[in-house]
Parts: structure tokens; C-alpha cells; sequence
């Protein structure tokens, strides 16, 4: 028995896989190394595991991750699942690898990450060869939720935007000023509470206003990611995430004035990956 789990900065899904069948599914919290203790791993788990499945049962544990790009963050994870899962072989990887298998499984292209924040890479069917590093929700997550939510916030403190958005925006939050800085610069996961602000603005995305934030969260997603990659016209580009599901007619459209080609778009990317640790174990 194995378990695939992918983590995104806002949520895991677990999937439990017995003789090559899903045995059960499951969710927790996210576990991004960067904002997450090892304890709080071991006390979320405890709270979300299926207690009808024996723990003993597990032999390896694939976990992907939003922030498992070191030894360093990895031993965080490392130390927050070891503790409940016991007896079992642990595997920490990125989750960009896990986009990666997930949208091509043992073909090569372009795979995009387009969720809270955002990540690329050229994936050759085996293994990411190339990465054009992420920088994460301050310096970078173009493309991402929190990339979007800080455009938006930027126009919005600004009071650049038109009167009806203004007044429609804080008639649904009533967040003063004050508060939004205060969520930004004080609380925890600040990149989750501005990506929380896309669905704002997927709601009035016909808005001239709204419409021009949305479009220059893709096009540097591509100007500074995607771009970059050699031959990018030429080769095929798949993306997973909420933010690449929902805003996809936004997202094709910029994609094609780079005269580049997106042929899949998965909201979530945990059904390929179940896959092909089905198909690879």
C-alpha cells in the first residue's frame, strides 16, 4: 500500500493506493515548508487520517510539496510526517515535478503551476531539466493567485479602480486599509489571503479595469517564465491549478499573443499523479 500526496500552499490531497486501485482520498491543510512547523503536520494529520486504514499497512509515502526545493525544507516536512507515518520509506519531492507527471506523464513539454503562486518547468518525460526559478509571492508567483490579488490590492489602496468596483469590494470584504496591511505584513500566510481575492475578481472580469490586472498577470507569467524557455512556440504547454481552470479563457488568450499553444489545462493535478504512480510503481 502507498500514498500519493500533493500540497499546494492551501491544501493536500492524500490519495491511498492499494494493487494499483485508489483505496480512499482524504484532505488536509497545505504544508508549504516555508510557513508550515513539522508539528502541525503531525497534529493535522492525526485530526484528517481515514481510521479504517492501517497505518502499518503503508509502505511508502510520495509527498509533493509547494516549497520542497531543498534538504533544508524537505527535513521540515520530513520531520512532520515521519512521527505518524512510522514504518514507512518517505519520498519528498517538489511539486512542480508532480505538475509535471501529473499533466504529461512520459511525454516532455512546458508544465505550468497556476494556483496560490506559480512555477515552470521543462519536463523532458523523465525529469525536470529546466526551471525558471519561482521567486516566490514577494518577488515573483507571476501568473499565481497571490500575484493576481496583489495587483488587484496595489489598484484597489491606490483607489486606481472605477467606483463600482471600489464600493462592490468592500461591500463583500469591509476591510478597511488598515486591515489589509495588517493582513499582509503581520499574519500568517499573507500569499493565501491576497490569491482569496481572485475570486473577486473572476467575478467581474468584464470589468475594463479588472480585465487589464488579469491580463498582465499572464503576460508576465509569460514575459518572465515562459518566455524563457527555449523553443517555447513550439513546444506543448499544460497547466493545473485553480487559477488556470478558472481564468482559462484569460489565459489562452494571452498565450496565443505569444503565438504559444496551451493543449491542457487540469484544475487539479492529483488524478495524473495517482495515475502515474499506478502506472510507474
Amino acid at each position: 500500500m502507498i500514498i500519493v500526496a500533493d500540497s499546494g500552499s492551501t491544501c493536500t490531497d492524500w490519495v491511498i493506493i492499494e494493487k494499483k486501485q485508489v483505496l480512499d482520498t482524504f484532505k488536509t491543510k497545505g504544508f508549504n515548508p516555508y510557513f508550515t512547523k513539522s508539528e502541525g503536520i503531525t497534529s493535522e494529520l492525526k485530526s484528517r487520517y481515514p481510521k479504517h486504514i492501517d497505518l502499518n499497512a503503508i509502505e511508502t509515502i510520495y509527498f509533493y510539496g509547494s516549497g520542497c526545493s531543498s534538504k533544508e525544507m524537505n527535513l521540515i516536512i520530513h520531520n512532520g510526517l515521519s512521527p505518524f507515518f512510522k514504518n514507512s520509506k518517505i519520498e519528498i519531492e517538489h511539486d512542480l515535478l508532480a505538475a509535471a507527471r501529473a499533466l504529461f506523464q512520459n511525454e516532455s513539454g512546458i508544465a505550468v503551476i497556476l494556483g496560490t503562486g506559480s512555477n515552470t518547468c521543462y519536463y523532458d518525460g523523465k525529469s525536470i531539466v529546466k526551471n525558471i526559478t519561482s521567486l516566490g509571492f514577494i518577488l515573483g508567483d507571476e501568473g499565481g493567485g497571490d500575484y493576481m490579488g496583489k495587483l488587484f490590492i496595489q489598484s484597489y489602496l491606490n483607489k486606481e479602480l472605477p467606483d463600482e468596483i471600489m464600493h462592490a469590494f468592500f461591500s463583500e470584504y469591509n476591510l478597511t486599509s488598515n486591515q489589509i496591511l495588517h493582513a499582509v505584513y503581520k499574519e500568517e500566510y499573507p500569499n493565501r489571503f491576497l490569491s482569496t481575492f481572485s475570486k473577486f475578481i473572476l467575478n467581474h472580469a468584464e470589468n475594463e479595469a479588472i480585465s487589464k490586472i488579469i491580463n498582465t498577470t499572464f503576460s508576465d507569467l509569460f514575459s518572465k517564465h515562459i518566455c524563457k524557455y527555449e523553443n517555447y512556440k513550439s513546444l506543448n504547454i499544460r497547466c493545473t491549478g485553480s487559477i488556470s481552470h478558472f481564468f482559462s479563457k484569460q489565459l489562452n488568450s494571452v498565450a496565443k499573443s505569444y503565438s504559444a499553444q496551451i493543449d491542457l489545462i487540469e484544475k487539479e493535478p492529483i488524478k495524473g499523479l495517482t495515475q502515474y504512480h499506478i502506472n510507474n510503481t
